[in-house]
């Protein structure tokens, strides 16, 4: 299947329609290498089922012979050729090479036209000429000329060239330029090749291929040179190699060693690049031929180059010795104080032996490249550094602040590989002194939990060595909510910013004033820095501990409302506490805002590395709180960012939330999927809390799908010592799912036993969900004469929206129980509600099977208010205050109702009432029967 290029195969399709009707005729492909001609042309042929194809390709080592191409060609029909007049068939077996004697090329031409209108007369005959730049200019002639001629016969010519066919025989054939690929289609095909492939990573492809599908299957993706914080050109593949030689081999030497400067720059400034190219000998004349060439455009002191491949092609073919000889060439045409660290990047780049003196000016330079190209050119920045650093200790720390800088831009799997490369420099103590608490943040996101804790203390206790004042934890005893500061640790944080930039230089590294920490740390004394990111350090180790499923379950004091004092949103990402513990003291409504606005902030400040890590909790308080189409939004968005980053951890988390919707709705393939996937991804790394949720939402599946058994042996998981899911939060959140499974198969006092947990956790964390969830449990395990206290008292208790599955969840228990009872209108009254909160927000299976329950009480669509009106209570309202002239918001402000929930109650009232308006209500006597009392007019 070809990616992107439905207008192009639809074109050739019409070709070929019209020569099966009879009207022969041609098209030609013209595009650079690589661009997928010949992709489209076996398109095309596969296509042409009932034709008679016959092909040939271009060779430049025989684009002198005359007629060589044609025998490719027509060689397969050697054996009609006697049937033609005598003078044609020994012009064409001359031609041929079949005979004696000269080819007469009109004689050819006609011989031709007879030819191919034999064959078409028994079968479609599809021609198709690949690479016809060299093909000879006898052949050419010969097939233009009888396509002329054959324009009442099944005949159709299919020619591809690289070159523009304007002064070419080919011109007279209608031309169909192959353009790059749009950028979604280039991303698809990219996709396809290699995956998840990071955002960081895909953008470097997508700018080096620029749009061509030969170079995004080519260019070496898993390398450094395909990296997100790479920079100029990159090596070809061999096919790539292959595609551009014969083209490059054509240019004169002057115009191949332009391009090399341009594609060497990079940036497309005229003055360094034509400074450069004349010193190295390029003449006027070789500037000209490339704009008569259209290779080269210059407009407004920059140079476009139209074939940016062909300019990377010439950089990959150059040999290593004028590789260097270029950029010192640009090097020394950066003259001025603006130019210090390009000027460098490019003397760098000329060297083929370690500099320290020029890795310290690199690595000097790497806070302004920062302040002015953003955190992934400061990596590459001192990437190279490092690479002509030859002290291995000073390139170490360097990586491992250019690691520090590429989890800044989001590109984690570079902050990994570039992490990997300093420790094999350095040691632990010296990366915690350039990068304090990067490791740990790397494990959490993409390895190992209890890994990550032991590096974070690992780094806080070495910071806390060299400021003896800040105490040691006390064992027990809660961390407090850190400054600002603090829970900055893979970012650019205080103290890391000033060892950082120690580190860069080669100087001793120690926490030291630099100008980029005292442009971040707003006056704080380096001691006081200290200590804010030993308590931020030790603060991510103990909410490690929670992912672990470790620790005691402290309350939220204070967090939320530091997360709301930080203006940064950099900074207050860290302080967000995880969304299942907020979810799980009852502070999802609390918590939301603070997540959306720091989600805002961080989207227009770019932080992709914070971003990647919060996006998944921000769904889960979205969902959590009703807001569905919200949170599969940024749900969305968390599968872009964290797909290919690495972060395994993070698309974990991803994963298990989408295998929850798929449970809601009933999907069981993709619940298996999604669980699959979860599993495959958090196992490896035993973490808890991910494999926790995965058998969760399993479980919930059985459960929503009528497998009571499998979902008690899921869900009891949880709470079993020892077991890979066992995590106390998710237990807690899974109660009511594992007592209402429980009761279901007859394990009552297991059942029993659960309820009592959520009992004292409602009783300590006073959360309304746990209070709604304690009273439901409590409920299915209850005599009938108690029961419904209970479940009225779930009901009070629990989320009060009408969106909430929560609430949807216990009034289909509550009328389950109602119709066991023979309470069948009280059943249906409940049973309606919970049906209409579950297909408000989508979860189809659960509606589905609450329908089952209300088509049990036998009371068909009577209302829940009386057997006079077909309404619900809450429609009845609704309907009143529409009929009043109210709308949709006003309606929500008077019942507590959001404008989407008024709109879906809207709906269904004009279909039970027969109406086709909302104006119809006004004539409706809402007091006797639903009566319309004014006519339709």
């Amino acid at each position: 299947m070809l990616q992107g290029r439905e207008r192009e195969q639809n074109e050739l399709s019409r070709v070929l329609t019209q020569a099966r009707a009879g009207h022969g005729g041609g098209m030609l492909l013209w595009g650079e290498p690589g661009i997928g001609k010949t992709a489209l042309l076996r398109d095309a042929e596969q296509r042409a089922t009932e034709f008679r194809v016959l092909h040939c390709r271009g060779n430049s080592a025989d684009s002198g012979v005359d007629f060589a191409a044609l025998r490719e060609l027509l060689g397969p029909l050697a054996d009609r050729v006697p049937a033609l007049p005598d003078p044609q068939a020994r012009a064409l077996t001359a031609a041929l090479g079949r005979g004696p004697g000269a080819a007469d090329r009109f004689l050819v031409g006609a011989a031709v036209v007879s030819l191919l209108a034999a064959v078409a007369a028994d079968q479609p005959v599809l021609l198709i000429v690949d690479d016809a730049q060299s093909v000879d200019l006898a052949t050419a002639r010969a097939l233009t000329f009888a396509l002329r001629r054959l324009g009442g016969v099944r005949v159709a010519l299919l020619v591809a060239m690289r070159d523009s066919p304007a002064t070419t025989v080919w011109q007279s054939l209608r031309v169909l330029p192959v353009a790059p690929l749009p950028d979604p289609e280039a991303r698809r095909l990219l996709a396809r090749r290699a995956g998840g492939v990071g955002a960081p990573r895909a953008n470097r492809m997508l700018k080096l291929a620029g749009g061509n599908p030969l170079a995004l299957r080519e260019f070496p993706i898993d390398t450094e040179d395909g990296a997100g914080i790479a920079w100029g050109p990159a090596p070809f593949g061999p096919r790539l190699r292959a595609a551009f030689a014969e083209r490059l081999a054509a240019l004169d030497p002057g115009i191949r060693l332009l391009l090399v400067v341009a594609a060497a720059e990079d940036r497309g400034t005229l003055c360094p690049i034509a400074s450069a190219a004349t010193e190295l000998g390029v003449a006027p004349a070789d500037w000209e031929r490339a704009f008569e060439a259209g290779l080269l455009v210059v407009t407004d002191g920059r140079v476009d180059t139209r074939h940016r491949l062909l300019g990377g092609a010439a950089y990959d073919a150059a040999p290593p010795a004028q590789r260097r000889a270029v950029h010192l060439a640009l090097a020394a045409a950066l003259p001025g104080s603006g130019a210090e660290q390009l000027r460098a990047w490019h003397l760098a780049a000329g060297l083929d032996t370690p500099d320290p003196e020029l890795a310290r000016a690199l690595a000097d330079g790497a806070p302004r490249v920062l302040r002015h190209n953003g955190p992934l050119a400061a990596a590459a920045v001192l990437r190279r550094a490092a690479a002509i650093t030859p002290d291995p200790a000073t390139a170490g720390l360097r990586l491992a602040a250019a690691a520090q800088f590429a989890w800044e831009g989001g590109d984690i799997e570079s902050a990994r590989r570039l992490l990997t490369l300093a420790e094999s420099r350095t040691t632990p103590a010296a990366i915690t002194t350039a990068a304090a608490g990067l490791p740990g943040l790397l494990e959490l996101v993409a390895g190992d939990p209890a890994r990550a804790h032991t590096l974070l203390l690992r780094d806080a206790d070495a910071i806390a060595a060299r400021l003896p004042e800040i105490p040691a934890p006390i064992a027990g005893a809660s961390s407090p909510v850190p400054p600002v500061s603090a829970v900055r640790p893979a970012g650019r944080a205080e103290v890391t910013a000033g060892s950082a930039n120690s580190a860069l230089s080669g100087r001793d590294s120690t926490v030291s004033p630099s100008p980029t920490a005292t442009e971040f740390a707003g006056g704080n004394s380096r001691r006081e820095r200290g200590a804010d990111l030993v308590a931020g350090l030790r603060l991510l180790a103990e909410r490690t501990e929670w992912v672990l499923g470790q620790g005691v379950d402290r309350p939220m004091d204070g967090q939320l409302e530091a997360v709301v004092a930080e203006s940064s949103p950099t900074y207050a990402v860290q302080l967000l506490p995880p969304a299942a513990q907020l979810l799980e003291w009852g502070l999802a409504e609390a918590g939301l805002e603070p997540y959306l606005t720091v989600a805002a902030g961080l989207r227009a400040a770019g932080d992709r590395a914070a971003a990647v890590g919060m996006l998944p909790q921000l769904a889960t308080m979205q969902f959590a709180t009703g807001r569905w189409e919200a949170g599969e939004a940024t749900l969305e968005e968390a599968f872009d960012l964290a797909s290919g980053a690495g972060a395994d951890n993070i698309l974990a988390q991803c994963w298990n939330l989408r295998a929850r919707l798929a449970a809601q709705r009933g999907d069981a393939d993709l619940v298996a999927d999604s669980v699959e996937r979860a599993l495959a991804l958090s196992r490896p790394h035993a973490v808890p809390l991910l494999t926790g949720g995965a058998y969760w939402h399993h479980g919930f599946h059985a459960l929503t799908a009528g497998d009571a058994e499998a979902a008690y042996r899921r869900l009891r998981a949880l709470s079993q010592p020892g077991h890979e899911a066992a995590h106390p939060t998710l237990a807690r959140l899974a109660t009511l799912d594992l007592v209402e499974a429980a009761c279901r198969v007859g394990r009552f006092d297991d059942a029993a036993a659960h309820s009592e947990h959520i009992v004292l956790w409602a009783r300590r964390s006073r959360a309304r969900w746990a209070l709604a969830a304690a009273y439901a449990c409590r409920a299915l395990l209850a005599e009938e004469d108690r029961a419904e206290h209970y479940y009225r008292r779930a009901v009070a208790a629990g989320d009060s929206r009408h969106g909430s599955f929560g609430r949807a969840r216990t009034q289909l228990l509550y009328g389950k129980w109602l119709r066991r009872v023979r309470r069948r209108r009280d059943a249906a009254e409940q049973l309606r509600l919970a049906a209409d909160g579950f297909e408000l927000i989508g979860a189809t299976a659960w509606a589905a099977r609450t329908r089952t329950e209300l088509d049990l009480t036998g009371t068909g669509t009577k209302p829940a208010g009386g057997s006079d009106t077909p309404l619900t209570v809450q429609e009845s309202q609704v309907a009143r205050l529409a009929a009043q002239g109210l709308t949709n918001r006003e309606i929500g402000a008077e019942l507590f109702l959001s404008p989407r929930t008024v709109g879906h109650h809207m709906s269904r009232i004009l279909e039970k009432l027969g109406l086709t308006g909302r104006s119809e209500l006004r004539g409706i006597d809402f007091d006797n029967g639903m009566r319309l009392t004014r006519p339709r007019l």
